[in-house]
């Protein structure tokens, strides 16, 4: 299992399958920096990751862009070389449990996640 904490890219999407099954898709950015051996440059490395998550579709709803995420899943890895010749490369993450870690950098009153006790208790997942 890997654990991927990041800010969300966009809005998640649900998505309904032809046998009706239903998933949300949303993209996670993690950032990290490092410093290079022998320069006092320090230089930042951004991994995106496409998340799919099957359990409790109703967090769709809350999650938004900007949102930092606590992921926990199994990533695969597709590699394949594209049409320029050029080799590619796909993570994505099958997420099996998820954390919100506060509410989007520019949220709006209908995009904000209930923080009280009792909202708490209310929330699809």
């Amino acid at each position: 299992m890997q654990t991927v904490i990041g800010r969300l890219t966009a809005d998640a999407k649900m998505t309904t399958l032809e046998d009706g099954r239903q998933v949300v898709n949303f993209t996670i950015a993690e950032n990290y920096r490092f410093r290079v051996k022998g320069s006092d440059k320090a230089k930042q490395v951004t991994n995106f990751y496409d998340c799919a998550y099957w359990i409790k579709t109703g967090i769709a709803a809350h999650l938004k862009k900007g949102m930092v995420v606590e992921t926990v899943g199994r990533i695969g890895v597709k590699a394949w070389k594209g049409t320029d010749g050029e080799p590619k490369a796909h993570l994505t993450l099958h997420v099996q449990y998820i954390q919100l870690h506060g509410n989007p950098k520019k949220a709006t009153a209908s995009t904000e996640v209930p923080t009280q006790e009792s909202d708490k208790e209310n929330l699809p997942f």
